[in-house]
C-alpha cells in the first residue's frame, strides 16, 4: 500500500506533535512493507532526510499566516497527481484542500487537536480551522480523533461517525546524569515543563504557582517562544529558580525526562499530549490541568489541578515535593498505565486495518 501524508511540516520530526505522530506511523508502516510519502517544507526540514519514508517538499509562500495554507495546498495538487492508495491529513488547516486529493483517492482525515480554540489564533485564522474542519469532514472517508472526549466532540459537532485512535507512547531510553549536570542540574531535584510558550499551555499559571510555593528547587522550561509577546511575560515575572533552557530534543530531553522528579503541565487545550504520554512512559510523576483530554491518557494516574488555579497547583507541587514514596508511586503507575493502552505497534495497526477498509469501498 502507498499511503501519502499531508499536514506535518516533515521529517526527521523535531518541534511538532503532528510531526512526531506522522513519523511514528511512517516508521511502523514503512516496517510493515508499506509505502509512505511525507510533504513536508524545506525550512522545517533543512538538510536533513527522514530514515524512513520518501519526503516531498513543495512550495509556499513564508509569513505565519501562509505557511501552512499554502504548502498544504501544493501539497494536496501534488498528492492529487500521484498515484497512492491513500491520503491521510492532519489536522484541520492542512484539510482546507482536502477536496483536491479526495478527487481521486480516498481520503482519512485525523483531528489532534481543537486547533480552532487556540487562543494564539486570530478571529480570522479560527474561522479558516473551522471551515477546514468542516471540509476535512466531507471529503474524508473517515475521520480518527487521538481522544475519546475529542472524538465525542466532533461527532457532536459534524454529525458523523470519528473513529478513536490514539497517540502511541513513545519507546524511550533513560539516560545518565551527564546531559543534566551540565545544565547544573541535580537528579531528582528539579520539575520539569515541556511545549511551546503559547497562551493555552498555562506556562505563566505555572510560573505564578512557582513563585507561591517558593521551593529551592529550579523548574526547567524546556519550550519554544512560539507567542513572542506571551513568553515575554513570563520571563518578567518568572523567579531567578525558574530555567528557560529552549527547546530541547533527543538525548537532551531524555536526559530531562530521566532525572526530573515531576513533569507539570498545566495547559487548558490538549488532544491527546505527547509531552504527557513521554513523561508517564519514563515513569515521571505528572501535575496536569484537569481537562477530559488529560483525563483520556492517564486517568487516576496523575495528580489533577482545577485549570487557571495557581494557588491549587502551588499545593499539589509543594505536597509531590515533599513527598517522594507517593511521587513514585504515582510515576510508576502512568507508565504501566501508558505500556498497556497507548502501544505502538497496535496504533499502527489499527490504522492500516482503516486504510484497507476505506480502499476496499472503492
Amino acid at each position: 500500500m502507498r499511503i501519502a501524508m499531508i499536514g506535518s511540516r516533515g521529517l526527521p520530526a523535531g518541534v511538532g506533535g503532528v510531526e512526531r505522530v506522522v513519523e511514528h506511523l511512517t516508521r511502523g508502516l514503512t516496517a510493515r512493507g508499506h509505502e509512505v510519502l511525507v510533504y513536508g517544507r524545506r525550512h522545517y526540514v533543512g538538510d536533513r532526510r527522514p530514515a524512513e519514508g520518501r519526503l516531498i517538499l513543495t512550495p509556499g509562500l513564508p509569513g505565519t499566516s501562509l505557511d501552512t495554507i499554502t504548502h498544504s495546498a501544493t501539497a494536496s495538487l501534488d498528492a492529487l497527481l500521484r498515484r497512492v492508495d491513500v491520503v491521510h491529513v492532519h489536522s484541520p488547516g492542512p484539510a482546507l484542500w482536502s477536496w483536491l486529493p479526495a478527487m481521486r483517492h480516498p481520503v482519512v482525515f485525523t483531528v489532534h487537536a481543537p486547533d480552532w480554540r487556540r487562543e494564539k489564533w486570530s478571529r480570522t485564522a479560527q474561522t479558516a480551522l473551522r471551515i477546514g474542519l468542516k471540509v476535512g469532514s466531507r471529503c474524508a472517508r473517515a475521520i480518527t480523533a487521538v481522544s475519546p472526549s475529542l472524538a465525542a466532540d466532533l461527532e457532536s459537532r459534524l454529525g458523523k461517525p470519528v473513529v478513536c485512535i490514539p497517540n502511541a507512547a513513545p519507546d524511550v531510553t533513560p539516560q545518565s546524569a551527564e546531559a543534566i549536570l551540565a545544565l547544573g542540574l541535580q537528579p531528582g531535584r528539579f520539575a520539569l515543563h515541556v511545549g511551546r510558550i503559547t497562551p493555552e499551555k498555562r506556562l505563566l499559571v505555572l510560573i505564578e504557582a512557582w513563585a507561591k510555593a517558593n521551593l529551592d528547587w529550579p523548574l526547567v522550561v524546556a519550550a519554544e517562544e512560539d507567542v513572542a509577546a506571551y513568553a515575554k511575560r513570563c520571563r518578567a515575572i518568572a523567579p531567578a529558580n525558574v530555567r528557560f533552557v529552549g527547546p530541547k530534543f533527543g538525548r537532551e530531553l531524555a536526559g530531562l525526562y530521566s532525572h526530573a522528579a515531576m513533569i507539570i503541565q498545566p495547559s487548558v487545550l490538549e488532544g491527546a499530549s505527547l509531552v504527557v504520554l513521554e513523561a508517564a512512559s519514563y515513569g515521571r510523576c505528572c501535575i496536569l490541568a484537569d481537562i477530559p483530554a488529560n483525563r483520556d491518557l492517564l486517568g487516576d494516574n496523575a495528580a489533577y489541578v482545577q485549570p487557571d488555579d495557581s494557588a491549587a497547583l502551588a499545593e499539589q507541587i509543594l505536597r509531590y515535593k515533599n513527598e517522594k514514596g507517593p511521587r513514585e508511586s504515582l510515576g510508576e503507575s502512568a507508565r504501566r498505565h501508558v505500556r498497556e493502552h497507548f502501544d505502538g505497534d497496535g496504533v499502527v495497526s489499527r490504522y492500516i486495518m482503516l486504510y484497507e477498509r476505506i480502499g476496499s469501498a472503492g
